[in-house]
């Protein structure tokens, strides 16, 4: 899907680039370059997008390795309440087994539970 867009962009840049294919005079410092219009914005946006990315990557990147991290802390939790049950279980068994030995035994308990 995301190459079916990416190809669209790109037709529609190209559209754009021969639509605008008045002569254009670029000076930058000392440079100075004769491009059409349609090159000389599509340029800019390349550059601008190429920018943006930059400044957003090591925040990408920094809110990944928060994420894994976080997912790491979620899974170690887990495990440790899996093992939390296991013991809760066990210890219900082993009351439910004493309480049916007190009752054949005829002791009686005072269980409110």
């Amino acid at each position: 899907m995301w190459m079916v867009v990416s190809f669209l962009i790109a037709a529609l840049a190209v559209i754009f680039a021969v639509q605008n294919g008045a002569p254009a005079a670029i000076h930058f410092f000392s440079w100075t370059f004769a491009q059409s219009q349609g090159v000389v914005l599509l340029s800019g946006f390349v550059a601008g997008f190429i920018a943006s990315m930059l400044i957003y990557l090591p925040t990408h990147i920094r809110n990944k390795l928060k994420i894994r991290r976080h997912e790491r802390h979620v899974a170690d939790l887990e495990g440790r309440l899996s093992v939390e049950r296991g013991k809760r279980e066990y210890i219900e068994k082993e009351h439910a087994a004493a309480m049916r030995v007190q009752k054949s035994n005829g002791i009686a308990t005072d269980d409110t539970e």
